[in-house]
């Protein structure tokens, strides 16, 4: 390469200066930005779960402590064992997960698994876990779901709640992990809109992948599918914003064979109001196609709606319709 040798003008000195300073606005405005899920401590004191330490922070599977929590960056590999494998083969593997986590309704659950129900309590008005869903259990393996949906408007009453939204894919008889790409308000840092992709609980670990920021009104599109047609060794769960083309994928290691399958789902942490959750009822899950391990579409979905938040208040008109692909959840 040859030297730069032509000789700089007091104009192009300037200019080259404002683009030294832009440079830096622009590299500061897009750097990588460090997401943390949100803690318990952050609820207010009426809306934390009774007996979650307060140092755990807030998942869709739950609260965790941060020592069980792991993020996944784009090019990794999640594998079975709970090891991270990069691009260039390098693993890494976090240390095993001693702390248990909760369940949201209210279980204990010990990293091998095991569980105790909480001491019968007086219920509270705050909603902490799934409140409404469309799922089915399929006879055959399922290869691949894809689901299109909107950023719903943000809430009018923005009291440190998280809300979540997600297709989701389980294993039966006996659950083992979910996959889910999820869009989330209030989920990491501030009370804004983020997508990520998850995976809970190898040995009472859960991981997720680099969230993303988006806006209310951007179209979603989460898909969770074998890597390849009859070979579902490994997985890839993918949140799309479709409106800005970004996207957080997360790679990983199947536990089970995947036959308990979710249209839709609203999962919500710290609600005690029925304006904590998004204005714009109602969201709509469209374009829902699921799939055989072969990639063959299956053209039956029937659908059933489920109210796991049974008759704790608030009450929000909740209602579950449904098409063979699309679910709809109002409140």
């Amino acid at each position: 390469m040859k030297p730069f040798t032509q000789r700089i003008t007091w104009k192009s000195a300037c200019a080259l200066l404002v683009m030294a300073v832009c440079g830096v606005a622009f590299a500061a405005d897009n750097a990588v930005q460090t997401f943390t899920p949100k803690g318990v401590s952050e609820f207010e004191a009426s809306q934390r779960p009774q007996g979650v330490p307060t140092d755990y922070v807030v998942t869709p599977n739950g609260f965790f402590s941060p020592s069980c929590v792991q993020r996944v960056e784009e090019g990794e590999t999640l594998h079975a064992d709970g090891s991270i494998e990069a691009a260039n083969g390098v693993v890494r593997k976090p240390a095993l997960c001693t702390q248990a986590h909760y369940r949201f309704d209210g279980s204990r659950v010990e990293p091998n698994g095991s569980f105790s129900l909480p001491p019968i309590q007086a219920r509270q008005p705050t909603i902490n876990g799934w409140v409404e869903d469309a799922n089915y259990s399929s006879s055959v393996n399922i290869g691949k779901i894809v689901a299109t949906w909107k950023v719903p408007s943000t809430p009018t009453n923005q009291s440190g709640q998280t809300d979540y939204f997600f297709p989701g894919l389980e294993q039966l008889p006996t659950v083992e992990s979910i996959l889910q790409p999820v869009l989330g308000y209030g989920a990491f840092s501030g009370t804004v809109w983020t997508l990520s992709s998850w995976n809970c609980c190898v040995s009472g670990t859960t991981y997720y992948s680099g969230p993303i920021n988006v806006k209310a009104g951007d179209t979603i599109l989460g898909t969770t599918q074998c890597k390849a047609a009859n070979s579902c060794s490994t997985w890839t769960i993918t949140s799309k914003d479709v409106t800005t083309n970004t996207s957080t994928t997360l790679t990983t290691k199947p536990y089970g064979n995947l036959l308990w399958v979710f249209g839709g789902v609203m999962e919500v942490y710290g609600v005690s109001s029925c304006n904590q959750l998004p204005a714009s009822s109602p969201l709509t899950y469209s374009s829902i196609a699921v799939y055989n391990t072969a990639f063959t579409k299956i053209s039956n979905t029937p659908w059933g709606a489920d109210y796991p938040v049974g008759s704790t208040s608030p009450q929000c008109s909740y209602n579950v319709s449904t098409t063979s692909s699309s679910v709809t959840l109002r409140y």
